[in-house]
């Protein structure tokens, strides 16, 4: 009976605890600053589709404590986290307006944006399911899920992943729907005669037969060598768009050991270019342009996107190169704002033929750009700052990162 007891007693305590944290919270409410985002020039019509979250802190007290924030065309608003938002996380913006429009199909489902495609027909959501076996065997399964926006009917269903034996781990990276197909790009960690290589791998999942009618692996690197290093990146799309191309960028560094460091350097980089519907894969030279100065930021399905700072770091130097002509377009500048010398990271994005910028920091010292631009011709069409409105002791002290940024 004692046992009992005790459990009963955890219960009381758990349930205090969480009681007494949720009147402690309320207690400590305070009134927040507002962000705001600043027109400097251009139409602010260009801004509502915008959404940034991040973190604030007022660092007058010294307790560094962030409150999540999110600031759009409207204003700032500010989230308390919860209890349960303390120990998971929050998750991003898209992930949260579609537990709120399709609450039932959301439920147990990650917070992964690479987990989810969406167009104005479906919703998709893939991810992997495993069990560990005897001599370390997992058994992978992908767990998929379709949603028909249509007539509402969710089609959900597993699948094996073939030679699950060989594979160390299997992380989802990406789901498009091409042709009523279902390909899923992973991330997979492969044992062959006691070597590890990492692979960029793709499977074609049949949805009438909800059966996987062909796999591949795109590109296969060393994992784990002393004197080299390789990474293979697959460049960020819009999960609300289907994209038929996959850019992977194939980065190769040599790995320089001395008496008081070890560091890296690039000797060679690949541009990767893989169909999904012919499944054919070619590579991209990209002649006059520098990789290893120029990151491919984005790829938003017939434009690729290179970025880079300026020697002054003033200027944000965009250079796109478009997929179907094969050709570098005329390379554009977008101003930033900073003391001499310094600016902070950008974030950017994509979207509908516009380029989006916004500075990842800010404090009463550092100023945070927001900028839209025609992504083609380079052509400003918004300049903007965050502000903080309030009184002088609330703008004193404080920072801000924004950590996300969402294209409506």
């Amino acid at each position: 009976m004692k046992k009992y007891w005790k459990f009963a007693a955890t219960i009381v305590v758990i349930v205090l605890s969480i009681g007494t944290y949720q009147v402690n919270s309320a207690k400590s409410a305070k009134q927040y600053p507002e962000f705001v985002i600043k027109t400097l020039s251009g139409d602010a019509n260009e801004i509502k589709p915008l959404v940034l979250e991040g973190a604030y802190t007022d660092t007058t007290a010294m307790n560094y404590v962030n409150t999540n924030l999110k600031i759009a065309s409207d204003g700032s608003t500010f989230t308390n986290r919860s209890f349960l938002n303390q120990v998971i996380g929050q998750p991003p913006t898209m992930i949260k307006e579609l537990q709120e429009e399709y609450r039932t199909f959301m439920r147990g489902k990650t917070s992964q944006v690479s987990s989810f495609f969406e167009d104005n027909q479906i919703l998709a959501y893939a991810d992997i399911d495993f069990n560990m076996g005897s001599l370390r065997l997992r058994d992978f399964k992908f767990d998929i899920s379709v949603l028909s926006k249509v007539d509402g009917h969710t089609e959900s269903f597993t699948v094996e992943v073939p030679d699950s034996g060989e594979l160390e781990d299997v992380y989802v990276e990406d789901i498009q729907m091409i042709e009523g197909e279902l390909n899923l790009i992973t991330q997979n960690i492969r044992e062959n005669n006691d070597d590890f290589f990492d692979e960029k791998h793709i499977y074609t999942i049949d949805m009438a037969n909800q059966k996987i009618i062909n796999h591949e692996a795109i590109i296969k690197v060393p994992h784990g060598q002393d004197d080299k290093s390789f990474d293979v990146q697959l460049i960020r799309t819009s999960p609300k768009k289907a994209n038929e191309h996959l850019i992977i960028v194939k980065t190769e560094r040599k790995v320089i050991k001395d008496a008081e460091s070890i560091r890296e350097e690039v000797i060679n980089q690949e541009i990767l270019s893989y169909n999904l519907a012919t499944k054919k894969k070619e590579r991209i030279t990209v002649p006059d342009l520098r990789l290893d100065e120029n990151q491919l930021s984005f790829f938003d399905g017939s434009t690729i996107y290179f970025m880079t700072l300026d020697g002054v770091g003033q200027k944000l130097v965009v250079t796109p190169y478009s997929l179907a002509d094969n050709q570098i377009e005329s390379a554009f500048n977008l101003q930033l704002f900073g003391e001499k010398d310094i600016v902070y990271g950008q974030m950017t994005t994509v979207k509908d033929g516009k380029l989006y910028v916004a500075s990842s920091q800010m404090t009463p010292k550092i100023k945070a750009d927001v900028i839209v631009a025609d992504a083609r011709s380079g052509e400003t069409l918004f300049k903007g700052q965050l502000a903080l409105e309030g009184s002088p002791k609330e703008k004193a002290n404080f920072e801000l990162y924004i950590n996300e940024m969402y294209v409506n």
